[in-house]
């Protein structure tokens, strides 16, 4: 089947809404004990397996470095296995599973119209939840997988620990490429004008 990048985009998109609601409603559902972690974990690696074979079969369904967002995928599904041979540990699949808010928040503003209100309330929705989330609480949790698999073996600690280092230096790329690219669009835009 063949997509054009803007229908492809549309239909990754629209795709994605509806599943990363659930993920992160089972995310914190899990954390306040209404859903067993374990169960969250399973949901959110095949969600993330299944996305990532998506994009890499179809790059141009995201905005850009399609092929850093499926290495991404491919990391957090090494993040997730660990809880699945640990499952008392299950618990940090929902902790770190917020950060999907967040990409629901980013894909709901891009999807809806530019100057108009609900443009605004998820634009208002991700900018609120960016930093907490991705900057913040991310970067907690690497300080805190430290010490969590300090008695692990050593290549549990790198599992855990890189690939955690790694979400956050994912999401340094993400924003940096982002402000990056607005800002071109930006400045093309006063070159026009």
């Amino acid at each position: 089947m063949r997509f054009n990048d803007a229908t492809c985009a549309a239909t990754h998109d629209a795709a994605n809404v509806p599943v990363l609601s659930l993920v992160s409603a089972l995310c914190v559902g899990g954390l306040f004990g209404f859903i067993d972690p374990v169960v969250v974990t399973k949901v959110f690696l095949f969600y993330i397996l299944f996305d990532g074979v998506w994009i890499a079969a179809y790059p141009k369904c995201v905005p850009s470095a399609a092929k850093v967002v499926v290495l991404h995928h491919l990391i957090t599904g090494v993040l997730l296995l660990h809880p699945l041979r640990r499952p008392e540990r299950a618990i940090e699949t929902c902790k770190n599973g917020l950060v999907e808010l967040n990409t629901l928040f980013l894909i709901l503003r891009r999807r809806s119209t530019r100057g108009g209100a609900t443009h605004a309330m998820w634009n208002a929705m991700y900018v609120a939840t960016l930093v907490p989330v991705r900057f913040i609480w991310q970067p907690y949790l690497l300080v805190y997988f430290v010490g969590l698999t300090s008695r692990d073996a050593a290549w549990e600690r790198v599992q855990v620990v890189g690939a955690q280092a790694f979400l956050v230096g994912f999401n340094v790329f993400l924003v940096s490429r982002r402000r990056r690219e607005s800002g071109g669009e930006a400045e093309g835009k006063r070159k026009t004008s």
